[in-house]
């Protein structure tokens, strides 16, 4: 140890220690990490300061003295006293035994530092009207659309690599087959282990899907007892509600049928069959087909950052489609009163349509 710090120790145990003081202390002790085996051991000592020492030879008689009061019961050792430790076998063994427990202390410490180190998570959240591109550390791409959130480790694990999922993202895995790429959503894990697909999972919203563009996945609903793998340009539908909605190996309209569909996935004209809708958001494309207006009223407040109230019940449930690129919200509104007859008021950032 240094002088200083053994004169930083005794201003400690004594209580006299100053913040600055304190602070010195903790820095010496990160710096020179072998030294908490001694300080751990002196930690229980009751040490009182003299008068600061201030040549070298006061510094040397407050290490002595200190020293000295390692082995229990001693007093302050007189000159004949000072012998090499080596005399007292009981004293070097009791030193011995807490220098292996510290060093146990000191590993497992630093186990669960590491562990804690490795666990630790990003969070990424987009407010209403923005996107945002996320690049992994193992070079997977993942663009999250507007109020979303991704959490996922700063460091994938060597086994899998695991992300939950609030919201809709489009995902570019890279591929590793002996590292399968999971995604958490609300009511369905997505299992890939290397492709291109969109996963849409708003908790406010009565469904989830999951649209794959190229590659495979698995679908896995754990609620549901049910996995599927699903091809390029095939979508799985997880319904929220179960009433009247058809399966896939349920043509019979019961409504005891699975809340689980897969469905074509839906190009953007006869003129473009490259695009799909279940990605236009991309492509910045506002696109809606025979969507309810209470459905279409919560994508238009994540696409906007605006609230919509609707004050009547029977106009909640009207249908649209259309489609509106870069417009106003008020221009899209004059648009949707074309297609069904409304009216609204904007005050602020809230829309009321009654």
């Amino acid at each position: 140890m240094t002088n200083r710090l053994w004169e930083l120790l005794a201003l400690q145990w004594s209580g006299e220690i100053s913040t600055e003081e304190k602070a010195e202390l903790e820095e010496l002790l990160l710096q020179h990490p072998g030294d908490w085996l001694r300080t751990g051991q002196l930690d229980q000592l009751s040490f009182h300061k003299a008068h600061p020492p201030h040549e070298k030879g006061d510094t040397d008689a407050l290490m002595d003295k200190v020293l000295g009061t390692i082995s229990p019961g001693s007093s302050e050792p007189s000159p004949m006293e000072k012998a090499p430790r080596r005399k007292f076998p009981g004293a070097y063994k009791y030193q011995v035994s807490i220098a292996f427990i510290m060093i146990a202390i000191t590993a497992g410490l630093t186990f669960i530092y590491l562990s804690q180190q490795r666990h630790r998570y990003k969070i990424v959240s987009t407010d209403a009207g923005m996107k945002t591109k996320i690049r992994l550390s193992d070079g997977s791409i993942i663009w999250l659309n507007a109020g979303s959130t991704l959490r996922y480790p700063e460091k994938l694990d060597k086994a899998k690599r695991e992300v939950y999922l609030s919201g809709e993202a489009y995902f570019d895995i890279k591929q590793a087959p002996n590292r399968p790429f999971i995604i958490h959503a609300q009511k369905m894990d997505i299992r890939v282990l290397g492709t291109t697909f969109n996963v849409r999972s708003y908790k406010e919203e009565d469904f989830e899907e999951t649209s794959v563009i190229s590659g495979a996945v698995e679908v896995t609903v754990p609620e549901e007892h049910k996995v599927m793998k699903v091809t390029p340009n095939q979508k799985v539908v997880l319904h929220k509600t179960s009433a009247g909605h058809m399966s896939e190996n349920n043509t019979s309209g019961s409504k005891a049928a699975t809340k689980i569909e897969r469905q074509p996935l839906s190009v953007i004209s006869p003129a473009d069959t490259i695009h799909v809708l279940e990605t236009a958001w991309l492509n910045n494309q506002l696109i809606f087909r025979n969507e309810t207006l209470l459905s279409l009223s919560q994508r238009l407040e994540r696409w906007y950052g605006i609230k919509i109230i609707i004050e009547d019940q029977q106009l909640a449930m009207l249908r649209f489609s259309g489609r509106a690129d870069n417009i106003s919200i008020e221009k899209l509104l004059e648009v949707l009163q074309n297609i069904q007859p409304f009216n609204y008021s904007i005050q602020d950032d809230i829309v009321t349509i009654k």
